[in-house]
């Protein structure tokens, strides 16, 4: 296998190309099949040929005889076409989003104790992925695996507009000589923002570059085919217009690759899509058989002499043998589609794990899921998440490390600590706490020493501002010791 540095190096554009697609290890997802799982409005129940227009009889065949002619013709039946109905369950959707929020609804805890070198750049990390609103990004990219199968983060520099000053007033001695210049953004690539990705591994399975293949469009609206290439040091681009043309090459400073990648081999819904692709079809076919037969008809028998009365006391008048009127009445029960509906529909969160969270499903639950409660019933969801960490976990722990390295290549007074800090990252499922339990919690194992003071505001959901809390319950339990001690002293 060539190896990166030889791609790089052919002269052939195409051919460099060529390669650097080639490295990506497994199959490229299919974005269009993906999308139309994804959009209910390009379900299967909307294919015309699957579930074409239905007919429907307006006049029937009749015989008119002509006194003058004597003959007879033969009209024949008036028809036409109408659109079935076509119920569209966003199963995908709701799953896809219960699943995002129980992984990453709580934000990932950050394991760190930091020694006095080390809590300039611990911090910095912290507001970097506050700056970028991460919790958010988060979501993005646990719902763009779950459903696309893949997902990027790809990182750059800016120049700084005030975050190193705003820092430096929460953090003493941040900065050397000099103020940084720039400041870390991020953005995210996928199959569904128009991104088709190719990570490219080394023999050993080290992702040693990236590529990404995108469209976009100039002020004429002429397209335009572009492949960006990101390794160890460099960011390449190139266009495709007439042929393909470099248009950009630079250093991106970093010592580490500033692309995170995640991937699956298929989406999560995968495996429920034959019960969705049921449950739609039963849906809209039920639909049609109440719209044509719900409604009573009336069977009238023998010859009608004539209708008497007026609305609610009508009498219609029938002669001849076995005269007789009646509704046709819809004697056949729909208990078996109830009956397929609901197990195909729990079956579908079943298999994924899913809990079908609705009105329906909690009201009257009152104050009973919360705390451990809480966890017991949604176990299911909960060890989803934990399957899911396998890989949204290391994603997120590659992206601290190489935040750390970035935070060390950008300002320099933070190299040295970027080389001996340690960040654990853990993925924490959603959960409903009751304040009053972490508090009294928190408070019985911080009092028999089973707990410091600072895991103990942790626990208690406090971590933002533990320093400021610290340092307040140490001055609020320094003023009550001299309280005292001025009290003692007057008695």
């Amino acid at each position: 296998m060539k190896t990166i540095e030889e791609i790089l190096a052919n002269e052939d554009i195409d051919r460099k190309i060529y390669y650097l697609k080639k490295g990506r290890k497994t199959q490229l997802p299919d974005r269009d099949k993906l999308y139309a799982d994804w959009d209910p409005n390009k379900h299967e129940i909307f294919d015309e040929e699957k579930y074409p227009q239905i007919e429907v009889t307006i006049e029937q065949e009749k015989e008119v005889f002509d006194e003058k002619s004597g003959k007879t013709t033969v009209i024949p039946k008036k028809t036409k076409k109408v659109d079935p109905n076509r119920i569209a369950l966003p199963l995908e959707q709701d799953i896809v989003n219960i699943q995002t929020a129980f992984t990453v609804g709580t934000e990932p805890k950050m394991d760190c104790s930091p020694a006095e070198s080390e809590k300039g750049i611990f911090e910095a990390l912290r507001q970097v992925l506050k700056k970028n609103k991460i919790k958010y990004q988060n979501r993005k990219i646990v719902r763009s695996w779950l459903s696309e199968q893949e997902c990027a983060e790809y990182w750059y520099v800016t120049k700084d507009d005030g975050f190193w000053t705003k820092l430096k007033v929460k953090v003493a001695n941040l900065f050397g000589k000099a103020m940084p210049q720039y400041k870390l953004r991020s953005v995210l690539w996928s199959p569904f923002r128009g991104d088709k990705l190719y990570p490219f591994f080394d023999d050993s399975g080290d992702m040693v570059a990236f590529s990404r293949e995108y469209k976009k469009k100039d002020l004429d609206d002429h397209e335009i085919t572009c492949f960006m290439t990101v390794t160890g040091d460099m960011v390449y681009q190139w266009e495709l217009d007439k042929g393909w043309e470099m248009v950009t090459a630079f250093k991106h400073g970093f010592k580490k690759l500033p692309i995170l990648y995640c991937y699956r081999p298929e989406a999560y819904c995968e495996k429920i899509k034959t019960i969705r692709v049921r449950l739609e079809k039963l849906l809209s076919s039920y639909a049609d058989c109440i719209d044509y037969h719900f409604f009573p008809i009336l069977k009238l028998f023998g010859e009608v002499e004539k209708f008497t009365g007026e609305f609610r006391n009508r009498v219609v008048q029938l002669t001849g043998e076995n005269a007789d009127a009646a509704y046709l009445t819809w004697n056949q029960a729909s208990d078996p589609v109830k009956v397929e509906f609901e197990n195909h529909f729990n079956q579908a969160y079943a298999l994924t794990n899913t809990p079908r969270i609705s009105f329906d499903q909690l009201k009257g639950s009152g104050n009973a899921l919360s705390g451990v409660s809480f966890r017991y019933v949604f176990m299911g969801a909960h060890m989803a998440v934990e399957n899911s960490a396998e890989e949204i976990g290391a994603f997120m722990q590659r992206r601290v490390n190489f935040l750390v390295s970035a935070l060390g290549s950008i300002n320099t007074n933070f190299e040295k600590a970027s080389e001996t800090i340690d960040v654990e990252v853990e993925i924490v499922p959603y959960m409903i706490d009751n304040i009053d339990d972490k508090v009294t919690t928190a408070v019985s194992a911080v009092s028999g020493g089973v707990w410091s003071r600072r895991e103990g505001i942790m626990f208690a959901g406090n971590a933002d501002r533990i320093d400021e809390e610290l340092k307040e319950i140490e001055e609020q339990a320094l003023q009550k010791k001299e309280l005292k001690i001025e009290e003692k002293a007057a008695s």
